[in-house]
């Protein structure tokens, strides 16, 4: 949190990366508030996880902005539903207005800011519209700041493939990533949770959380929540496991969206057991789908990291191990 804080007294904006659960938004709003309690900021979360197009990003930021910055851009909005506290609870654009001049005019009028904006790289449509408008605050809005959560797509991977014709040229957020914990911190952070709730726990128990969930600390605080609230180990880890693959397939279907049927192919081989180099050199795929190249029957996808062969999927960070798999999304 130190390095996040640091950068944001330096005025940089600044970028979390890693999957799913490791803990992204927890920092941000942890930094973002130890900040703004210093120097008398004010810190505004947006969650665009189900947002898609720079369009629907711009009323989702809207949708968080005080009452009193909203009047002023009355020429942009069609509707506004107003929350407890005088916050808008929902924006609507007019038909004719431009998304990107909405939101530059927004940004503009604030003041000692925080602006967090949460898994954005799930905004896909009309990046660079978006990333105009961003550019353009940056570049005039001395006392805003903000703070980008996600994985390295969309928004995010085009904000630090900026070129020198690109208005960020030269002032790339500060990149900060937040890789999956090491086990023994993992099983530290379990230990010391339990100890704090009054709940015995063995060290096989925790061993068999580790091993079935991975090290993502967000699926861990889901575990021993529900322990802490009575659970036993075995029901707490069956339901945040089957959250997690749940989880896993749902954005495993969103990534193959639109793409072509070999993207399909593509995932079922790496999770009999293809490696990179195997499908490279078999690029027609014609093998059957559930025989790896070199002709197989593999468990999962091989990692090549530490003790365990691991498959983390996609932004979820789930991580199946060999001898444990899930059903792939159909077709």
């Amino acid at each position: 949190m130190n390095r996040l804080v640091n950068a944001l007294h330096a005025g940089s904006w600044v970028a979390i990366l890693g999957p799913r659960m490791a803990g992204k938004t927890s920092l941000a709003l942890a930094g973002a508030n130890s900040f703004a309690e210093d120097m008398k900021y004010r810190v505004i979360f947006v969650d665009l996880r189900n947002t898609e197009t720079s369009r629907q990003a711009t009323e989702k930021i809207l949708g968080r902005l005080p009452k009193s910055i909203l009047e002023t851009l009355t020429k942009y909005i069609a509707e506004v539903s107003l929350s407890a506290g005088g916050m808008a609870g929902g924006v609507k654009l007019r038909g004719n207005a431009a998304a990107k001049n909405a939101l530059e005019d927004a940004l503009f009028s604030l003041n000692n800011t925080i602006l967090v904006l949460d898994e954005v790289q799930n905004v896909k449509q009309g990046v660079d519209s978006f990333l105009k408008a961003l550019a353009t605050a940056f570049n005039e809005n001395d006392s805003l700041l903000v703070i980008f959560t996600g994985s390295y797509a969309g928004v995010v991977k085009k904000l630090f493939e900026a070129t020198h014709r690109d208005s960020f040229y030269g002032r790339p957020p500060i990149e900060i990533l937040l890789p999956p914990w090491p086990e023994w911190v993992a099983a530290e952070f379990l230990r010391k949770g339990f100890e704090q709730c009054g709940v015995d726990v063995t060290q096989r128990e925790i061993q068999d959380t580790l091993w079935r969930l991975g090290t993502l600390p967000g699926w861990l605080n889901l575990y021993g929540l529900r322990r802490c609230l009575g659970a036993s180990h075995e029901e707490a880890l069956q339901r945040v496991f089957e959250k997690a693959v749940n989880e896993a397939l749902r954005e495993l279907e969103h990534f193959l969206e639109g793409r072509s049927p070999k993207a399909r192919e593509v995932i079922k081989r790496l999770t009999y057991g293809a490696t990179w180099g195997e499908l490279e050199k078999n690029r027609n795929l014609k093998r059957h789908p559930q025989q790896a190249p070199g002709g197989s029957h593999r468990g999962a996808v091989r990692s090549g990291q530490g003790r365990h062969r691991s498959l983390q999927v996609f932004g979820s960070g789930l991580q199946v191990r060999c001898g444990e798999t899930a059903p792939l999304p159909k077709g």
